[in-house]
């Protein structure tokens, strides 16, 4: 019999699989499986939205903002030439524009906004920062013309379209005496980060000077797109090292902190609480497999009549149960890819871009996500599968031939 055992039990398992019971045995069964497949499902989500968040935000940030910002102590303007040429040297192969930015309140049609208004001597359609343009134009007709560019995020609060004149209220070249323009709006542009949409407008590079009362070679800072993504973190030390004081420099970590400490703290929690309703879906199948002893117990004292040992018993139970749970939590994370296919080609779940930062809810699934959730199930499937599987062991043969 010892040959023929493996093939014995497997065939045993299917028996016992496919025999009708009780109906409390069969929806346990049920109960089992479901658990097992919605916290596989849960699971496979999370861990595929919070990889969509974290992608999302690294690469659009990379993607829409300049690497490196370099600016003076106390937000003083200085002549930026001598700067320019200097970073030039240190990072070949970098962007380096002279930027003038500064505080102002934007009144549209149906409110007021506070943005910063920002300009660079590269121009934004020709700017390695790239954003998409939804309407109008991204080019200004002069670099002294009252002309802005506006994200739709605040195009879609002020109800902004192109051709509409707003009002902007800034401070002068003293830094306290309001000045009010009116400008055009020539153009609205989409980053896919909606905090950034809400807050920079651009305006030409010789509009701002004159607006602030700067010289033709002053500007409040200098901003890096580096040809390498892997120089960004490093970068800011090697800035302050090579200009000195009173420059500082920060790199769009530092730039945009907070969102990216927001997707870090939810890595952890998140997944956790989730993974609580794996835990849950053992328990489920624990008592799936103590019932299947319970409803098949004659047939167990017959198998060991005709000289099946407890372990191999045993391996038919550990068996029913990872192939229940390892069934299930395939099941789950193929429904969990469908969902997340869906969610990425149609974008059906939609946010709130001032809370999220994205308008839409990101969804990345990567190899190992399912590897790890099965892997889970079936371990947590084989702990639920030991103690009912004892309960074999410590029931004698006659006890179990006569059982009732």
């Amino acid at each position: 019999m010892g040959r023929i055992a493996p093939a014995l039990t497997h065939f045993l398992g299917q028996r016992l699989a496919r025999a009708q019971g009780s109906g409390f045995f069969r929806f346990s069964r049920l109960v089992a499986s479901g658990s097992v497949f919605l916290g596989s499902l849960a699971l496979s989500l999370a861990l595929a939205i919070l990889e969509g968040f974290q992608q999302t935000l690294y690469r659009e940030a990379l993607r829409f903002t300049w690497h490196v910002q370099v600016r003076l102590l106390g937000g003083e303007p200085f002549a930026f030439e001598a700067v320019r040429e200097r970073l030039h040297r240190s990072f070949p192969g970098a962007v380096v524009t002279a930027v003038r930015e500064r505080e102002a309140l934007l009144r549209g049609r149906v409110g007021v906004e506070g943005v910063v208004l920002r300009a660079t001597t590269v121009p934004p359609e020709a700017a390695p920062v790239r954003f998409q343009l939804r309407a109008g134009d991204a080019t200004f007709s002069a670099d002294t013309a009252a002309e802005l560019l506006v994200g739709e995020a605040l195009a879609r609060r002020l109800a902004l379209h192109p051709g509409d004149t707003v009002l902007l209220i800034t401070t002068g070249s003293n830094g306290q005496m309001p000045l009010l323009r009116r400008f055009r709006i020539i153009g609205i542009y989409r980053s896919g980060l909606v905090r950034y949409e809400e807050l920079y407008v651009y305006l030409p590079f010789g509009t701002a000077g004159r607006l602030w009362g700067m010289p033709e070679s002053v500007a409040t800072g200098v901003d890096l797109v580096l040809p390498s993504p892997e120089q960004v973190r490093q970068a800011p030390a090697r800035v302050e090292q090579l200009l000195g004081f009173p420059f500082y420099a920060l790199n769009l970590y530092q730039v945009h902190q907070p969102l990216f400490a927001w997707i870090e703290l939810q890595r952890v929690p998140i997944p956790l609480v989730l993974g609580l309703i794996s835990l849950v879906a053992v328990f489920n199948v624990f008592t799936f497999l103590v019932l299947l002893v319970v409803e098949k117990t004659s047939s167990f004292a017959i198998l060991q009549a005709l000289g099946m040992s407890v372990k191999q018993l045993q391996r038919l139970l550990l068996r029913q149960g990872v192939r229940l749970s390892f069934g299930s939590a395939v099941a789950g994370c193929a429904v969990a890819a469908l969902v997340g296919w869906i969610q990425q080609h149609f974008g059906i779940i939609r946010l709130q871009g001032a809370l999220y930062y994205v308008d839409a809810l990101p969804v990345a699934f990567v190899w190992w996500h399912p590897v790890v959730v099965v892997a889970v199930a079936v371990v947590l499937a084989l702990g639920a599968s030991f103690l009912p599987g004892a309960l074999l062991r410590r029931l004698p043969l006659t006890a179990l031939l006569h059982f009732r």
